[in-house]
């Protein structure tokens, strides 16, 4: 530690930082010392800064190196998150977006026009159910992208699919008529889902084939009893008129 980087001590911390005590103020809930221009913002977490850094895994209350609080509330070095955020703008503990949605604005404004410019083909074409890690709200009967879904509460495309409703050319269809998102599946859908054959469904066939084949069961059945009753009368007969003729001789 040198001067350069404006040492003070802190007794409620119970060492030395660096900084320079002018820029920072201690918060009693957090048990740290945060910055100055931040502290009537920043979001007091008991505890929140006895753990280690996500990324380094140093720990954050007793490092020299300064701290950076996400709008989920979990702490980072600034180093670490500077680095995380070249490839990942999402925390590495909750997985909720790592930026402000007004910082993320211009990104989502970037990946909505993408996926307007590049429409699914109707046989790729899928409606699902989403929940937003963001807002944690749920969506259904949404439009599937492969560059992702935007959530239409907050905004953002940190979303991940729940379910799959339809796909392929009957979700293109239902898209086109109802548009993304729409409130509830038409009635159509559900007899899609049943499966249409010449306009009787797949379920009324089954059931008409199965009525078809117990009537041919029974009918048979009544053919062999028939048949069976005729035997054993013409043999009945024919043991009796042997009987009286052996009887006779």
């Amino acid at each position: 530690m040198t001067a350069d980087e404006n040492p003070y001590h802190c007794e409620e911390c119970g060492f030395c930082r660096v900084g320079g005590r002018e820029n920072f103020q201690h918060c009693h809930d957090c048990g740290m010392c945060i910055d100055a221009l931040l502290f009537d913002e920043h979001d007091c977490k008991v505890g929140k800064y006895m753990s280690n850094c996500p990324v380094c895994q140093e720990d954050l209350f007793s490092s020299r190196a300064a701290s950076h609080e996400m709008p989920c509330g979990h702490a980072i070095h600034w180093h670490c998150f500077r680095e995380l955020a070249s490839y990942d703008s999402r925390c590495p503990v909750c997985k909720k977006t790592a930026e402000t949605p007004e910082r993320m604005a211009s990104t989502w404004s970037a990946m909505a026009m993408g996926i307007a410019l590049q429409p699914v083909p109707p046989e790729m074409a899928k409606v699902v159910d989403i929940l937003c890690v963001d807002c944690e709200q749920q969506d259904e009967h949404r439009k599937w992208h492969f560059l992702g879904v935007q959530c239409r509460r907050c905004s953002s495309f940190n979303t991940v699919v729940e379910r799959i409703t339809i796909s392929g050319p009957d979700a293109a269809t239902f898209i086109r008529e109802h548009g993304d998102g729409a409130p509830r599946l038409p009635r159509i859908t559900r007899r899609l889902r049943i499966g249409l054959v010449g306009g009787v469904s797949n379920q009324s066939l089954s059931q008409r084939s199965l009525g078809a084949s117990m009537t041919t069961l029974g009918e048979s059945m009544d053919f062999e009893m028939s048949f069976a009753n005729r035997s054993r009368r013409f043999s009945g007969g024919s043991d009796h008129e042997d009987m009286n003729m052996s009887q006779e001789m």
